[in-house]
């Protein structure tokens, strides 16, 4: 019997029923009659629908991704318009950037890119026959990327994203759940059941690594100097500062699950389920916030009055807390 997926940056029950309750009660889908494309509807509670990942575009602007195919874009992180062209209604689990593009991934191993700061988008790939959702998604330069997810995917470009060719990492078909860029072609990826793996040749050959605790991890982050982290199931976060050669288990001080994380200035962010947001100062010990709304957050950044803003649950939040995040007309 095969596994059932985890899909990226959120806590697994609640994206399954989410996308499940969704699905039964959508509306038949319109298509464009020439392009023969499904696009994402405009929708006015966007800011509050569930939301898996976000970033910062090339020219500054936040992006966040979600269900239905859902983006948004904001200059301030307060202040949010969706985007009006966006080529598929499958849920967006991650969204990157490099050079002077974007990139977004998700379900139906569907690939998205934009190359006006996330206003419009153009469909790279798709194939919904696959049920291989992609988990994350890396561009190392403006031409050479890496998708990954359910099963062992892994998908490779060299020109853009233009062609996507499979690559194989290991004849086990483990869920791969997140990879971070550690430079010098060194690449290292988390996933299910405590593996992780390590390329030290841009990603073409990987070698297994077994992490201290048997687990999923969700996410990767850097964190001040050489270290990294990697981060999910129950609190368990794990720290290398030997480029992923070998790990140490951390104490948390919570057993929610950890789906996103970034450094901010001095600090170290992750969020989680029920509200969980940890923050380390170097390598410290972590102090753990729970976010007034409770609910499970996925993505997480940091914005320029040094307040965070993170997506999840019911869409945009931030911490400290201000007022709800708009949706202009």
């Amino acid at each position: 019997m095969r596994r059932k997926f985890k899909s990226a940056r959120l806590l697994p029950t609640v994206l399954a029923a989410c996308v499940g309750v969704l699905a039964a009660a959508a509306p038949a889908i319109a298509q464009d009659p020439a392009l023969d494309t499904v696009y994402a509807q405009i929708m006015p509670l966007v800011t509050k629908s569930l939301l898996l990942d976000v970033t910062r575009g090339p020219d500054g602007q936040f992006v966040a991704v979600g269900e239905r195919g859902h983006i948004i874009h904001s200059p301030d992180g307060e202040h949010w318009t969706q985007a009006e062209h966006v080529p598929t209604r499958s849920t967006l689990t991650s969204v990157t950037s490099a050079g002077d593009r974007l990139w977004a991934a998700g379900h139906d191993t569907v690939i998205l890119t934009s190359a006006d700061g996330g206003v419009t988008w153009t469909l790279q790939n798709f194939d919904p026959d696959r049920q291989q959702p992609i988990m994350d998604i890396l561009f190392t330069d403006a031409s050479t990327g890496f998708a990954i997810g359910a099963y062992g995917l892994m998908l490779v470009t060299s020109d853009a994203g233009a062609h996507w060719e499979d690559r194989k990492v290991s004849d086990e078909e483990w869920h791969l759940n997140a990879i971070v860029n550690l430079g010098g072609g060194t690449l290292v990826m988390a996933g299910e059941s405590g593996l992780a793996y390590r390329s030290t040749d841009a990603g073409v050959s990987w070698e297994v690594i077994d992490l201290p605790y048997q687990g999923s991890m969700w996410g990767l982050t850097m964190t001040g100097g050489d270290c990294l982290l990697t981060f999910g199931l129950r609190g368990h976060v794990q720290e290398s500062c030997d480029q992923g050669q070998s790990w140490e288990e951390l104490e948390t001080g919570t057993e929610a699950s950890l789906g996103g994380g970034v450094r901010v200035g001095d600090l170290t962010v992750l969020v989680g389920n029920s509200g969980a947001i940890l923050e380390r100062s170097g390598r410290g010990p972590f102090k753990v916030f729970t976010h007034p709304s409770g609910v499970d957050l996925s993505g997480v950044i940091g914005m320029d009055d040094g307040r965070l803003l993170m997506v999840g649950e019911d869409g945009v939040h931030h911490f400290p807390e201000t007022e709800a995040a708009e949706v202009q007309p």
